[in-house]
């Protein structure tokens, strides 16, 4: 049989995917067919594809089996095909990406410079136009690591290799704040202007890419952070101006400049409109703005505190109240997949040994930026409950890329002296649990209850540690009552 009969044979079989041209990409029907398929349908296909990877000689069909079956756990079949691929195309983007991998498992910055440059030479980016970012997330990657190092020249220089504009700021970006830290505002402000310039780019184009949303979504934070470097040099009305121009430019995320545009009114002496703006920024649980409240209030109110202490707790009453019609509209009552999983210490930890008490699941990952944002305040409600015996938290790593992904995991933990019990979602299961609970990304907490139910499902999660606190308190305490 012809090698591409195999593929087609197998997508017939699956039944219900049209495999005929026009369909949809390959990517697209087999991501369909893992996602709605029988399992008799998922192992014919995979079967399929283990037959034709050992004889197309197209290397993004190779990429795409090896994605699939490593996905599906088929280890030994998808290294078979990695090293077909390696053979085949050994300047390939395959063994690109090998290559590259390596860098992040580096730990001396001379071996990271000399592996670098080997990319460079054995993988030329005029070989793969296409690929710009590929380069330029290693590129930034060793920027970060030169500039921490305190080679800033070499730093700078090595980001004149970033490819593609729409990301480049990712680049610039890590690299300004470092230079804010070590007070180098003179290095740090033409980095800053480069991604706010490739942002409004973007903004003002008439590109609805998704390279284009994602520059323009990073624009607020450049502003925010080119506002704070006049704000520290004392340029209180070049910062307002700027902000006020931001907030005209993207009317929709008016939000987003609310910390720094709160400050500059407060600096040129605005004070009830500075007052407003630390309001809002207070009532969405950001409980770190009471001190320049309460400068202004005593301020508006010439110096009388009469009725502060009021008012905050006017505004926490109201986020409190926000936050319980949001639960209303979200609670449940479902059954719960049952799990065993390994913790850092090695040990099994069985759902079904923690009936009778509210379990609070958070399922992350190293790489997830929203994860990790959200965990100080996971650890204030940690804290809160860790003396009340019918609370159990569980925080399930899942999804982890790294082969040293154990490794990693403790060491964060550790850093960051998290007193989190870490269960591992991993390759090492018979089955991952992620799926089973229906996530489709992360973070996703759980709160179940007594009787095993879960209650309340949410994705994503505020960054604001005294707002966390304040929504699992409360689904914590509703899933208490049954």
């Amino acid at each position: 049989m012809k090698k591409n009969a195999i593929l087609a044979l197998a997508l017939l079989i699956a039944g219900g995917i049209n495999a005929q041209s026009g369909a949809g990409s390959k990517g697209q029907i087999f991501g369909e067919i893992f996602e709605k398929g029988t399992e008799a349908q998922k192992d014919s296909l995979v079967k399929a594809i283990v037959a034709d990877a050992k004889v197309t000689e197209k290397e993004e069909d190779l990429q795409l089996y090896y994605n699939f079956l490593s996905y599906r756990k088929q280890t030994e079949d998808a290294a078979a095909v990695e090293k077909r691929a390696l053979k085949l195309h050994p300047k390939g983007r395959m063994a690109r990406s090998k290559e590259i991998s390596k860098y992040y498992d580096l730990k001396e910055l001379k071996d990271k410079e000399k592996l670098y440059n080997t990319i460079l030479k054995k993988f030329p980016m005029s070989q793969f136009p296409e690929d710009g970012i590929v380069y330029d997330y290693v590129t930034s990657a060793l920027a970060r690591d030169l500039m921490k190092e305190g080679k800033k020249e070499q730093s700078l220089k090595l980001l004149n290799n970033m490819q593609e504009k729409f990301w480049r700021a990712q680049g610039y970006i890590p690299i300004a704040e470092e230079l804010l830290k070590q007070g180098d505002t003179a290095a740090a402000v033409p980095l800053i202007q480069k991604s706010i310039d490739d942002a409004l780019g973007f903004i003002n184009s008439n590109d609805q890419s998704n390279k284009a949303k994602f520059a323009a979504v990073g624009y607020p934070g450049y502003v925010q952070t080119y506002a704070a470097v006049l704000l520290a040099r004392g340029q209180y009305k070049e910062a307002l101006d700027y902000l006020e121009q931001a907030r005209k430019i993207v009317p929709d995320r008016t939000k987003d400049f609310a910390p720094g545009y709160a400050k500059a009114l407060q600096k040129v002496g605005r004070d009830l409109e500075a007052f407003t703006q630390y309001t809002t920024l207070y009532k969405d649980g950001q409980f770190g703005y009471e001190k320049p409240l309460e400068e202004l209030y005593l301020k508006l109110n010439k110096g009388a505190r009469t009725g502060f202490d009021g008012y905050i707790d006017g505004l926490k009453a109201e986020l409190n109240d926000d936050i319980k019609n949001h639960l209303s509209q979200i609670i449940t009552e479902k059954e719960t997949p049952s799990f065993k999983l390994r913790n850092l210490k090695g040990e099994i930890v069985d759902s079904k040994s923690l009936l009778g008490k509210v379990v609070v699941l958070d399922f992350w990952a190293t790489w997830c930026s929203p994860c990790i944002r959200s965990f100080p305040g996971m650890q204030k409600a940690v804290t809160k409950y860790e003396k009340d015996p019918d609370v159990v938290f569980l925080f399930i790593d899942t999804w982890e890329r790294d082969e040293d992904y154990e490794k990693k995991v403790n060491e964060f933990i550790d850093k960051n002296k998290y007193t989190f019990n870490v269960l591992f979602d991993d390759k090492k299961n018979d089955d991952e649990i992620a799926p089973k609970f229906g996530i489709k990304g992360i973070p996703a907490k759980f709160v179940i209850d007594k009787k095993g139910k879960t209650r309340f499902f949410l994705t994503g999660s505020s960054p604001y540690p005294d707002y966390i606190l304040m929504e699992l308190t409360q689904m914590i305490e509703r899933a208490k009552k049954g």
